[in-house]
């Protein structure tokens, strides 16, 4: 709605004539016009979410990651944000082998779209929580694709680190 307000309100800057003093120059109407809307549908509920987790409230948290991430799919995003919190939420409800599945998924989603960095870090979280629920089958899967990603130079550093990090 923010977003509706301001394209309407710079567009009524370009279409209304100003003192020529006061007249905006072309640069600063391009910037106000092709600024993109910051907020997705998804935000409100991560932020309601968020603010449940904090409070303790793990359905409420639950409910809302999972809207988040159904919304970000419908936008044809990965729910990366809302995957992991969501991992976090089922973790500290003791639900380690549901929270490896949302991160299954999770791996599987970035895989379709190429995001390797995000499918690495997804599975290194999965392995580890997979172990902790003795999925032993789904654990030596998944580290058999991420010792493919690690093989290859797709990878950041940063996400290196990281995998590095969580599995030794």
């Amino acid at each position: 709605m923010l977003a509706l307000v301001l394209s309407t309100f710079a567009t009524l800057q370009v279409v209304t004539p100003a003192p020529a003093r006061l007249a905006p120059t072309p640069v600063a109407v391009v910037a106000a016009v092709a600024m993109p809307a910051a907020d997705t549908p998804s935000d409100e509920y991560l932020a309601r979410a968020r603010k449940a987790f904090d409070q303790g409230d793990f359905q409420a948290a639950r409910r809302d990651y999972v809207i988040a991430a159904a919304l970000e799919r419908d936008a044809g995003r990965v729910p990366v944000v809302a995957s992991f919190a969501l991992s976090r939420v089922l973790f500290a409800q003791s639900n380690n082998k549901e929270a490896a599945q949302v991160l299954t998924e999770l791996a599987r989603e970035a895989s379709a779209k190429g995001d390797d960095n995000t499918e690495a870090r997804a599975l290194a979280d999965a392995i580890w929580l997979n172990r902790e629920s003795h999925q032993l089958a789904q654990v030596r899967a998944d580290a058999a694709r991420l010792r493919d990603l690690l093989k290859g130079k797709t990878l950041s550093a940063e996400t290196r680190r990281i995998i590095s990090e969580t599995t030794s």
